[in-house]
Order: structure tokens, then sequence, then C-alpha cells
């Protein structure tokens, strides 16, 4: 690509395209053809793409759309307050959506679930008064939702819910350290986290658990920064950025077992923002990764590597 991305790139279901915003555009570009300009987005910070209906959704200054990957059949999806984060159920046509308001000088967030065009809406849950939501995504069957809490504007969520998009049905999961970065495996059934103190000396870890919190090890191959988490399709991988303070990222493959970790690539980012993160995205098919500082808060190339066993 020519130009800086904004939006995490998100990858189409049969792993032959990713769509990303930039230049206040939406991009689709496709592994045979290259890049196309399909919708005009003035600050797109998330896209989404459904693996049952093949449609995008995406989130610009804080309003929902969703559109077809030619940019046809574009829809406003409407919601009480301005939507920061979204995420495709991988088995049905819901998308749910984490929107914020304020409340008496706080902040509120909730957790809606909608369809493609607004027909359908539905309040799931709300956090008390003064935490934030953050990093929604699906367990596989499509009937529960993970998100984790933090306090206010801060990064790190001190607590990680499962929640039933059905009826109110809430359980906390573990997390006993505070966390920058949850990803929940595609299997449903493993945590990889971003934990510790970020900014100390010392730094933080990559940690692998259960979902219910045994079993816990740490797969980084020392403590560092880190950030931009992905598991591989099948669960049994996950890749991850250690940065360092010359704008660097160290890009890294941990076998989810604690077998042993792979060094990728050395990436030198465009940017020396010390508090700039990186996006990792891996396609559904296993063969491809994305990466780069689009993370919605900053900007820059999205890089596109094919992965090969040695």
């Amino acid at each position: 690509m020519d130009r800086p991305a904004l939006s995490p790139a998100a990858w189409s279901p049969d792993s032959q395209a990713l769509a990303y915003s930039s230049d206040q555009r939406l991009w689709v570009y496709t592994l045979d053809r290259g890049e196309k300009d399909v919708a005009p987005a003035e600050a797109v910070t998330a896209v989404a793409w459904s693996r049952p209906l093949n449609l995008l959704a995406l989130i610009d200054r804080g309003i929902v759309w969703t559109l077809r990957p030619d940019g046809t059949d574009r829809r406003r999806v409407p919601l009480p307050e301005p939507a920061v984060e979204l995420a495709w159920a991988p088995g049905s046509d819901r998308l749910a959506v984490v929107v914020r308001h304020p409340v008496d000088g706080q902040i509120r967030t909730e957790l809606w679930l909608v369809n493609h065009d607004g027909g359908f809406r539905r309040m799931v849950t709300r956090a008390p008064v003064g935490r934030a939501m953050r990093d929604l995504q699906w367990f596989p069957d499509s009937l529960y939702m993970l998100y984790g809490l933090s306090a206010g504007r801060e990064q790190a969520m001190t607590e990680l819910w499962r929640v039933r998009i059905s009826y109110p049905d809430r359980q906390q999961i573990l997390l006993p350290a505070p966390a920058a970065m949850v990803r929940l495996a595609p299997t449903g059934r493993y945590l990889a986290t971003v934990g510790g103190d970020q900014g100390a000396e010392g730094g933080g870890q990559v940690v692998l658990s259960r979902v219910d919190g045994s079993g816990r090890f740490a797969v980084a191959p020392q403590a560092g920064r880190y950030t931009g988490l992905a598991w591989s399709p099948q669960g049994e991988k996950v890749v991850f950025a250690q940065l360092s303070g010359d704008a660097r990222a160290e890009l890294w493959m941990a076998n989810a077992d604690g077998s042993g970790h792979l060094h990728l690539y050395s990436y030198l980012m465009e940017y020396t923002d010390p508090g700039m993160g990186v996006a990792i995205a891996w396609s559904p098919d296993g063969r491809h990764l994305v990466f780069g500082t689009n993370t919605g808060a900053s900007r820059g190339p999205i890089w596109l590597v094919t992965l090969q066993r040695r």
C-alpha cells in the first residue's frame, strides 16, 4: 500500500482479502489484484468482516456502518451512543458493539447486540459507572462473549467477564494481574494476555492459560513491553511483538503448549513514538500475517507476511 492505514486490518473469511481504512477511504486489498477504494470513511478506527454474511462493519467517528466488500448496500446502524468496539459473531448474523457515554462526568459503557441494518437491537449488559469495556470478543459458539474492564480511560484491565448474549448470565474469569491486552483462542479454551506493568523496569510478559485461569505459563523469551497478540486459526500458536526503546518490534511465534518459541522478524517501525503499539492479524487459513502500527489510535503502513514451514 502507498499510504498509512488507521484501522487494524480485517481478513476476509476466505483469506484472500483484507479491509482497512486510510486517507478518509475504506480499502479492500486482495492478494491477487491489489487494493481497491470501496467507500468514503472519515476516521475509521475499527473494521470487522463477517464470516457468515460476508459483510464489513466499521466504526467511523463513533458511528457504526455495514456494507458489502465492494462498497454497495451501505447502511447506518442506529445506536444510542458512540461506538468504540465491535465484533461479528463467528456463526450468526449478530454484531456486538460497545458504546460509551458520559454519566455525571464519568464514563459508562454498554454492550449492545444488533444485526447488519439495525432492525434488531438489544442491550446485553452495562459496565459499572467509571469502568470501560475493552477487548470485546466472541466465543466460538456465538452464544457467549468476553470482555475486560478497566478504570475509566486506563488501558490496564483488572477484571475479565464472560457473558451470555441471550439472557443475563455473567461469570467473572480469573485475572491474577492487570492485563494490557487479552485474546481468546479460536477454540474458546485458552487465553493469551499481556500482563504486568508495561512501563516499569522489568516490564511485562505474555502469559497463556486456560479460560478458568489454570495452567498459567509465560511464553515470551524475556520480560519486556509486548503488544499485538494474535492466535493461529487452530489455536495452537500465538504471535506477539516485543517493543524496544529504539522503535523496533521483534515479532515472535510461540507454541500454545509451552514447547518453544521462534523469532519471526525484526521490524523497524516507521515512527518513534514510545507509546505506539503494533496490530497483528492472522489469516483464517493460517498462511499469512499482517502487522503494522495501524492500531486505530495510530497510523502506519501494513506489512503482509507469508508463513512457510522450516
